[in-house]
């Protein structure tokens, strides 16, 4: 039978049951006498110690371990390593005198007191200094992404420069910071290669070998899409915009290009929108429903975007499937009204796609079903 953990009531008339037995020959404790209290304080410690054990039990097991747990032995014991952080990057403006130099790793901060440094050295020429800077620690703390209009954005000099203005401006998005890889998108890559023995350039491999770069979300193979001996990787980019940089795309590559048999052509394709151009398929859709609440139209818009999120590009969307999504949310009733992709009216039903299009989940025009 499986282990259960007494409560800590259990283990307290336990523990006073067996005083009352060894020490007074069966005859009950008063209410408030020291032993019975020494009983609920031991019970307590032992409860913890149950506690400990239990938590112990549960790092034996790769779906269950948690933190360093993860990483070692299970990470560890399969080649698989937690992908760190990686540090965001753009370029500053400093305006000043002409020939103040900027020092490499000057530091500058936003209004949130997150830090950057500049990552060479730089002259003021004509009044300005165009300047790379990198955040000083990794994480998606660091990035920043200009509105649009792009109003202007300034960060504050941490140790002024004379002759420097204090104010620096951001002349572009802050991009690429990454936290360190959570634990259930971990685990998730530890069990696919468990469950997934490599064979030298299957296509899981390749899945494998792009989901180990930093940055990417979720990717899948494409064999013998490009003729004979041809292989080709889609792949999403991790944070609120699922379109992968032109970087990523490149770092990718080259880095299965060290991995993969070298016989096979490969490539590392950018997910498409509805018009084949670099993006996501972005669905609108007017839904009617009851009970209409701003709850209900919140777990709706979840569902929807769960349903699209591990979706493999360029594969048909039933709309069964939809459907599906939205009565789990706890709609009594509901009609869908109308589909747009990418803005273009699209008939209510099953929605497909072709090539690496990726379905993303655009704006839902709520109103109340009468």
């Amino acid at each position: 039978m499986p282990f259960e953990r007494p409560s800590i009531n259990t283990i307290k008339d336990r523990i006073e049951k067996g005083i009352e037995a060894r020490l007074f020959g069966k005859v009950a404790l008063l209410r408030n006498a020291i032993l019975r209290v020494l009983a609920r304080v031991f019970a307590g410690a032992i409860h913890g110690n149950y506690g400990y054990l239990e938590w112990i039990a549960r790092q034996i097991f790769v779906t269950k371990a948690e933190g360093a747990n993860l990483d070692n032995p299970h990470g560890l014991m399969w080649n698989v390593q937690r992908r760190p952080g990686s540090f965001a990057s753009g370029t500053v403006q400093f305006t000043g005198n002409n020939g103040i130099v900027i020092p490499a790793d000057t530091r500058v901060q936003n209004e949130d007191g997150v830090e950057y440094g500049t990552t060479a050295a730089a002259t003021i020429t004509g009044g300005v200094a165009s300047i790379a800077i990198q955040a000083v620690e990794s994480g998606v703390a660091g990035n920043y992404v200009r509105p649009n209009p792009p109003d202007p954005i300034y960060l504050q000099m941490v140790s002024p420069i004379s002759g420097v203005d204090g104010e620096i401006l951001i002349t572009g998005d802050i991009t690429g910071g990454e936290d360190i890889e959570d634990d259930e998108t971990y685990r998730a890559r530890i069990l696919q290669r468990i469950q997934t023995i490599p064979t030298g350039g299957s296509a899981a491999d390749y899945v494998r070998w792009a989901t180990e770069f930093p940055g990417v979300a979720r990717a899948w193979c494409y064999p013998l899409n490009d003729g004979p001996g041809t292989v080709v990787t889609a792949i999403t980019a991790s944070g609120t915009d699922p379109v992968p940089s032109s970087q990523l795309l490149s770092d990718v590559e080259a880095y299965i290009g060290d991995r993969k048999p070298v016989t096979a052509t490969h490539r590392v394709a950018s997910i498409e929108d509805f018009s084949h151009n670099s993006g996501k398929t972005i669905l609108a859709m007017g839904l009617r429903i009851t009970p209409i609440s701003a709850d209900l139209q919140a777990v709706i818009q979840r569902s929807i975007a769960t349903l699209f999120l591990p979706h493999r590009p360029g594969s048909a969307i039933p709309i069964s499937q939809i459907r599906g999504a939205i009565a789990s949310s706890g709609v009594v009733d509901y009609v869908i009204d109308w589909f747009t992709l990418d803005g273009s009216w699209y008939a209510v039903g099953d929605i497909t796609l072709t090539g690496f299009q990726y379905p993303w989940l655009g704006t839902i025009a709520f109103s109340e079903l009468v």
